[in-house]
């Protein structure tokens, strides 16, 4: 026998107490007695496998099975099925047909909860209804229940396991639980349906075929029977558990607001506005009770939020302060105009005014200066130089814009490919000091940037013309500084047949859509400030501005002929002037041939203004230049007759004493309304003293004391859609290809019952006038 290693190892100081060596045990085999001196230790049993410390309730399963009954008969289902999977003993127990008593005892624990139905069994009823989890893989959360297949599947799930419009629908409906799916489809479990269809292969031709559909068709009413129960239950418990919630964020917020009432905060939490409500708030609106540990933890958020409340009830206070402020300004404003009517020039509305530096530095002193009517006596005195000089600066507004415009029409007629200038473009760009140079395939137009002083000369002219975006419609998007592609697209048809109302300075400085805006802020309905509001129509006030406005080549060039057709220098002749002379224009162009008399037909009559809209209209500029005729002396004494007649015809009243501005135009404004969010568009005369009898109770209203025209007026804010009141009879030659009297076209035969003028038009159609066929696109 090998000796065993006696050697004892040398001892360590480290610090503690040496370990003595264990005891040396011998074989029983070399014990003899030549060994006296060697001690005998015994070889015992091995020392027991190390079990972790048992628990608490360990010995529960210990007890006897009534006691532990009757402890699992106060629990819930959901902790019955939970216990039953912690360990196989407690699973043995639960899943025992002697246990279900407890599940019974459990199930009643929760109110209203039907009985178990009777194809199911009372875990797999418990684990349906509390269970949150897919029933295929698995997932968690799960929430809703599919009580009429009896199953909770996932969203993912369900596009597979779920089977609708099934090709064998009409065999298996009936014998298949279903639910109804997206637009009202039956949707049905596919393992059940294939379970069916297997049985149904299997007794196929046997005589429990019948006997099984009879049971599947009971199974399914009944399932559906209980299924409407169980949803009912469902959605009661689903509202108790919402009110439950309700009650307990309730619970908290008052809690909360008892912790911030006590450090001071009392009087900031009933001033703060709905939108702002502290059951917003992230740390408030959860359904936790409130301790004094999670006091603690909110606390500094809580009171950070306080103080963001306070600076917000500062700023509605100053907001609210400026808007009282400023309807104090506005009435300084009001009693100015009303002094002032009838308007000579443009004036300035409540945004521009309330925007003047002098206005504004009183509105704007601080909180605690009291601000009254008194404190805009300066204001008050200086109201004609303010306007006045708010008058230069929008005209220095609307020069920029007309150079603008100048600048772009003169690049894009530069990138045209045009051999031959157009000649009436020529002449219109040598007015304005430029060149046109013709060279190779290409026009190139070098054009001069005009001065202000010709420009300030240009504008008032009656052959400048302006047009509005937002009352003309256009093909380009809203705020673009130009409808380049829209009048490039109208050119290819042949001209732009314009629906607005030509604007020319100095009315158009008044235009509306230069002060309003039809697109509604966020906090429309949340503000009452009468510095931009106006309720009907639904808009706003803005600074005036010529974001909209855009020289009209076309109208311009059309003005430019109706002037010449009066005899006057377009070069010099101004807007004003023109409606001074008050011209009355033929239109020859619209000549209807008489059926009777050969050279002999009317023609309608118009105001310049009306002449030069007509113009864009119902012809093309470009097509051929136009024909007009000055009415003078009979002709125009017939023509205001006429004119006369056919308005007692129409409105069935005595004549109008001006014919260019009838009473029923729509350009009057209230007085009581100026300037107020409650002020509305032009209305008709009669209208308006219906307004001022309705809404005022003024039953004999005064012009310019309660109503009063408007500065824009006569271009008016609606367009005219009957340009011409008037007629004339004018003895022309008639043109060869005309027909004459009794003749129609190609040689027919002309109908004398028939009431169809050749010159006749109509808005819808191809019309014939005078010389030419024009389609109408």
């Amino acid at each position: 026998m090998r000796p065993r290693n006696s050697v004892a190892q040398a001892p360590v100081d480290n610090g503690k107490k040496p370990r003595r060596p264990p005891k040396k045990r011998v074989r029983g085999s070399d014990v003899d007695g030549n060994q006296p001196n060697v001690e005998v230790v015994k070889v015992g049993a091995r020392r027991a496998k190390w079990q972790p410390k048992p628990g608490k309730l360990a010995a529960l399963m210990n007890l006897p099975l009534d006691v532990l009954f009757e402890v699992f008969g106060h629990l819930n289902p959901l902790d019955i099925l939970r216990l039953a999977r912690t360990t196989k003993e407690f699973r043995r127990v639960l899943m025992h047909r002697s246990s279900m008593s407890v599940w019974k005892n459990a199930r009643d624990n929760v109110p209203n909860m039907p009985d178990c139905p009777p194809f199911w069994t009372e875990p797999h009823y418990a684990n349906l209804a509390f269970d949150p989890h897919c029933h295929e893989c698995g997932a968690p959360g799960v929430r809703n229940v599919d009580w009429r297949i009896g199953r909770r599947i996932c969203a993912k799930c369900s596009k597979t396991c779920m089977v609708d419009a099934y090709h064998g629908e009409s065999v298996i409906s009936g014998l298949v639980p279903s639910k109804y799916g997206k637009r009202g489809r039956l949707l049905f479990y596919r393992k059940d349906v294939e379970e069916v269809q297997k049985n149904l292969h299997l007794l196929a031709g046997s005589d429990g075929l019948e006997a099984y559909r009879e049971e599947r068709r009971a199974f399914v009413k009944e399932m559906e029977t209980q299924a409407k129960a169980l949803e009912a239950w469902a959605a009661s418990q689903a509202k108790d558990r919402s009110d439950q919630l309700e009650d307990a964020r309730r619970d908290r917020k008052t809690a909360i607001i008892e912790r911030l009432t006590e450090i001071g905060w009392g009087d900031e939490i009933e001033h703060i506005p709905y939108t702002d409500d502290l059951s917003h708030h992230k740390l408030v609106k959860q359904p936790t009770r409130l301790t004094d540990r999670i006091w603690n933890n909110i606390k500094n958020d809580m009171i950070k939020y306080m103080e963001e409340m306070r600076t917000r009830r500062l700023e509605r206070e100053r907001k609210a302060l400026l808007i009282a402020r400023k309807r104090t300004a506005i009435g300084v404003l009001r009693r100015y105009k009303i002094a002032q009517l009838p308007f000579t020039g443009v004036m300035p509305e409540a945004v521009d005014f309330c925007s003047f530096p002098e206005v504004k530095a009183t509105v704007e002193m601080p909180t605690e200066t009291e601000v009254t009517e008194a404190s805009f006596v300066d204001v008050s005195s200086r109201m004609h130089d303010l306007v006045n000089s708010w008058r230069t600066h929008i005209h220095s507004q609307l020069r920029a814009r007309v150079k603008d415009n100048l600048l772009f029409a003169g690049k894009r007629r530069a990138s045209a490919e045009r051999v031959t200038p157009d000649p009436l473009y020529q002449e219109y760009v040598e007015s304005l000091g430029a060149t046109i140079d013709v060279k190779g395939k290409k026009k190139e137009v070098s054009l001069s940037v005009p001065g202000d002083a010709e420009i300030d000369q240009m504008i008032p002219l009656a052959t400048t013309v302006f047009r509005c975006k937002t009352c003309t419609p256009s093909i380009g998007l809203p705020g673009d500084s130009s409808d380049s592609e829209y009048d490039d697209f109208l050119d290819i048809l042949g001209g732009r047949r314009s629906r607005s109302v030509p604007l020319f300075y100095p009315k158009v400085m008044g235009h509306c859509c230069l002060t309003r805006s039809r697109t509604l802020p966020w906090d429309y309905f949340a503000t009452d400030d009468p510095n931009f509001r106006i309720d009907f129509p639904m808009s706003t006030r803005t600074n005036w501005n010529t974001h909209l406005l855009q020289v009209d080549e076309q109208a311009s060039k059309a003005a430019r002929t109706v002037v010449e057709a009066c005899g006057e220098d377009p070069l010099i002749t101004t807007a004003t002037k023109m409606d001074e002379l008050d011209p009355r224009l033929a239109c020859l162009d619209c000549m209807r041939w008489s059926k009777h008399e050969v050279n002999q037909g009317e023609v309608p009559v118009f105001t310049w203004r009306s002449a030069v809209q007509h113009r864009m209209r119902e012809h093309r500029p470009d097509r051929q230049p136009p024909k007009w005729k000055k009415l003078e002396g009979e002709l125009l004494e017939e023509s205001n007759q006429n004119a006369r007649n056919m308005h007692i015809h129409i409105f069935d009243f005595p004549p109008f004493a001006d014919i260019t501005q009838p009473a029923a135009g729509v350009i009057w404004l209230c007085v009581h309304c100026m300037d107020l969010p409650q002020e509305r568009e032009c209305h008709e005369l009669g209208k308006m003293k219906n307004h001022l009898s309705t809404i005022h109770g003024i039953e004999e209203p005064v012009e310019d004391q309660d109503y009063y025209k408007d500065y824009e007026a006569p271009q008016g804010r609606r367009p005219d859609f009957k340009l011409s009141d008037s007629v004339v009879t004018l003895q022309m030659e008639r043109p060869p290809h005309v027909p004459l009297p009794g003749h129609g076209f190609f040689n027919f035969e002309d109908d004398e019952d028939d009431e169809d003028d050749y010159g006749d038009y109509d808005d819808e159609d191809d019309f014939y006038l005078g010389n030419s066929f024009f389609p109408i696109f």
